[in-house]
């Protein structure tokens, strides 16, 4: 059973469960009905289970496909999915070492110091190890609990009492800053869950291209607002949105005069560390006091894995259940210094397998590739015509909408009259919208979609107001001309369909000027 249960994930993985689609595509309601049922009461056959296995994977999306643009996860490394199995069928519980995992304590401890060593830290020989003191980061679920662990940490280790007294004991409101328009919804959700409530984010701005402004977070350092003390910086290496990168060593500089914690979300940008090719981009970030990193975003590997850094493993042991072993040689129990964790699975084991297989010299040169597969899809996206590009490109990321030239010479003349500006950028939103939604239920390219502000203003309808548009990512280190072509004819299969109606919603506002900019012209993008 478990044989033919490998080879439904494979029939997955080739195509052949999914008609060859990136999803066979049902909306919430028909799949609900599909999958509901009473509580089994009587035993069902391996076939019958087997059977409702393969109905799972013909109902999900697969994120490894080349046409899949939406996010970075491929999760297509064989030295990962190989260990993903193995780690399944050894079910060892990373708590502690002795009756739980042994081999899997030490593994992901090499593994953390593998980070460490790569992010810049301090690190050591495994075979030199004195204690769960000095390992200084741990294995998590997600950018999310990183991000959160991190404000945890930083939260104790500015207020030592903090832990004992809670944040009634505290002289002052704690505050993180951090940039609106580029920030990760984690900061807020830690922010609540942690007592210090959505007042304890102080926001900062935002450039044009979606980076981190230093200099607002300089005057916010400066003269926080009344009442309030900024215990943690939020500088991102890799927005969820374009991937700009902020200017971490200034960040730094400025955390290290004010006193205050820096952390660097690298949940993106970690895979760039690999490459001395392009790790330059995140200079500075081995200054910060924590890093997160989630290998399952742009490593190839599969869910779940991420991990947070403490450039000072001081601040993350003072969380030791048992202090009285941090300092033990012998005493591997991973769980004794992880935040909100117990009982956890090998998931590490992808990540070591990948790095065993690859080095970090194979894993720099599909790093690169990918970086050069990037750039040229997004020149190919551009060169359909069909969309306006959206602030600078990052390093697997960009964002744009749908607004074909005919669309986009009336909007140049309705943004005229700002009395219309909001409902031209409700008419830009929805097609984009319908663009993006239709190519998904049609199964063949999937792209992200998403809501955000127009900071460089290339739209000229503003930057306050948030807008829909679509992302475009790149995962694979490379993509055959079968595919790009593949996505190209379903983008102007759709792309067509929409132009018209599109236009005539924005001449229907009634504006002279742009009645004036219409012109007939040859739809697709050879017309253009």
């Amino acid at each position: 059973m478990v044989g033919k249960a490998a080879k439904i994930g494979i029939d997955f993985f080739t195509g052949q469960a999914r008609d060859d689609l990136v999803l066979r595509y049902a909306p919430e309601r028909e799949l609900l009905e599909r999958f509901a049922e009473p509580l089994p009461q009587t035993p069902i056959g391996d076939d019958a289970l087997l059977d409702s296995l393969a109905e799972v994977s013909r109902w999900s999306v697969a994120q490894h496909d080349q046409r899949y643009l939406a996010f970075p996860d491929v999760g297509n490394s064989v030295a990962g999915i190989a260990a993903g199995i193995v780690a399944t069928f050894l079910n060892q519980n990373l708590i502690a070492y002795d009756r739980s995992a042994p081999a899997g304590s030490v593994v992901e401890a090499q593994l953390l110091l593998w980070l460490r060593e790569l992010v810049g830290f301090s690190f050591f020989p495994l075979n030199e190890y004195a204690g769960l003191r000095h390992l200084g980061a741990m294995w998590t679920s997600g950018g999310n609990m990183s991000n959160h662990v991190a404000m945890t940490v930083a939260l104790a280790a500015t207020w030592p009492d903090v832990r004992r007294r809670g944040l009634r004991g505290l002289p002052e409101r704690p505050a993180v800053v951090l940039a609106r328009g580029v920030e990760h919804f984690s900061y807020l959700g830690a922010a609540q869950v942690l007592g210090l409530g959505s007042a304890g984010l102080v926001w900062s701005a935002a450039n044009s291209d979606y980076t981190s402004d230093v200099s607002a977070i300089a005057a916010l350092l400066e003269n926080p607002p009344e009442g309030t003390r900024p215990f943690m910086v939020v500088g991102v290496a890799g927005n969820c949105r374009t991937t700009g990168i902020d200017r971490l060593a200034e960040i730094a500089d400025l955390c290290a005069k004010h006193g205050v914690w820096f952390h660097v979300d690298a949940c993106h940008g970690g895979s760039l560390l690999f490459s001395d090719q392009l790790r330059g981009e995140l200079a500075g970030i081995e200054r910060a006091d924590s890093v997160s990193l989630d290998p399952h975003k742009g490593l190839f590997i599969t869910y779940p894995s991420s991990y947070l850094l403490v450039r000072d493993p001081e601040h993350l042991a003072q969380f030791s259940r048992y202090p009285d072993k941090l300092d033990d040689p012998s005493c591997l129990d991973l769980g004794l210094i992880t935040p909100f964790y117990g009982s956890r699975g090998f998931e590490s084991l992808r990540l070591w397998a990948l790095i065993k297989h690859l080095g970090r010299a194979g894993i720099a040169r599909l790093v690169e590739q990918r970086e050069e597969t990037f750039r040229e899809m997004r020149d190919l996206i551009e060169s359909t015509g069909y969309f306006q590009m959206i602030g600078a490109a990052g390093f697997y990321r960009c964002a744009f909408v749908y607004c074909p030239p005919e669309a986009r010479r009336l909007v140049e003349a309705l943004r005229e009259r700002p009395e219309l500006v909001p409902r031209v950028r409700a008419v830009v939103s929805r097609y984009t919208q319908r663009f993006v939604q239709t190519l998904y239920v049609s199964g063949r390219v999937v792209f992200d979609l998403f809501t955000m502000q127009d900071l460089g203003n290339a739209l000229g309808l503003g930057t306050e107001a948030k807008i829909e548009m679509l992302g475009m990512c790149i995962g694979h280190p490379t993509m055959d001309a079968g595919a790009k072509e593949d996505i190209v004819k379903h983008i102007a299969a759709v792309g067509d369909d929409l132009v018209d109606p599109m236009v005539n919603e924005l001449r229907a506002l009634g504006v002279d000027e742009a009645q004036e900019a219409w012109t007939a012209s040859v739809h697709g993008p050879a017309g253009w």
